[in-house]
């Protein structure tokens, strides 16, 4: 937790700069200027597949430190879209992530379907800010102070957005529903070692309900991942080291994709979500 809270600071830190050379009220104009955000839920949940892709754009994961020439974020994310995928993440985390809100430009010109927004977002100003950029999803993390959660996902879904909450453990997934989450996002990697634990997203998984997206992030290696966390009651998927490891991106989507819309999960799929 120590790691964290340090982590937060310097996402203050960051964002303060930010905000003094373009201030709040200039971003919100941005806002109002900018298209409506796209209905994420309405993507991601359909009765056509049981589990939807989210494939992600990153320039640093948990054992590649360093991933900046790896290639155009929106030439990457046009492949994704191209395999089929129902949603690109996009990780602007500037620090550990090596992201920046041009890789957010670059795949939001890119593609069509809803990008979602991954960073430590620790004020309302990066709400703000990732709206006018042309964000639909915005990933939260439910180790933020309750009082500061609750105001950011208040304030996303104020802006047309879909919060996104991130959890690792059921009572960081039980925080965020409490606090307005309408999708949960289990983290299969332990945030103090980085090794991932697919079973630990069927764990925290129990006591989040079917009205409730659930995301399943982490462990995602193929096919058989996807199957398996489609079985343990994910609506949705969100892969990024995997991707950046595979030789062929968009062939690599594809077969996700197709994984998810197996007729053997589609039956488990057919539930109300609101």
């Amino acid at each position: 937790m120590k790691a964290f809270l340090r982590a937060v600071e310097a996402a203050r830190l960051a964002v303060a700069a930010r905000e003094e050379r373009l201030p709040l009220d200039r971003v919100r104009e941005m806002v109002r200027t900018a298209p409506g955000a796209l209905d994420a839920v309405a993507v991601l949940c359909t009765q056509a597949r049981a589990v939807s892709v989210i494939a992600e754009v990153r320039r640093a994961t948990a054992t590649f430190s360093d991933l900046s020439g790896a290639g155009d974020p929106g030439v990457l994310a046009r492949f994704y879209e191209a395999g089929g995928a129902a949603c690109v993440s996009v990780v602007t985390e500037p620090l550990r992530g090596h992201g920046s809100l041009a890789d957010l430009d670059a795949v939001r010109r890119a593609v069509d379907v809803p990008v979602l927004v991954h960073d430590l977002i620790v004020t309302p100003y990066q709400v703000h800010e990732a709206r006018a950029h042309g964000a639909d999803l915005l990933m939260l993390d439910a180790r933020l102070a309750p009082l500061i959660l609750e105001s950011l996902v208040e304030r996303t879904h104020s802006l047309g957005m879909l919060a996104v909450v991130e959890a690792h453990t059921r009572a960081e997934a039980l925080t965020a529903l409490r606090l307005g989450a309408r999708a949960v996002s289990v983290d299969s990697r332990d945030p103090r070692n980085r090794r991932v634990d697919p079973g630990r997203f069927a764990q925290v998984a129990e006591v989040v309900p079917a009205a409730t997206m659930r995301i399943a992030q982490g462990g995602v290696r193929g096919a058989h991942d996807v199957m398996e966390y489609a079985r343990a009651g994910a609506d949705v998927v969100l892969v990024g080291e995997a991707l950046i490891r595979s030789a062929d991106p968009q062939q690599f989507v594809a077969e996700l994709v197709a994984a998810g819309s197996h007729p053997a999960l589609l039956p488990a799929a057919h539930r109300e979500v609101s």
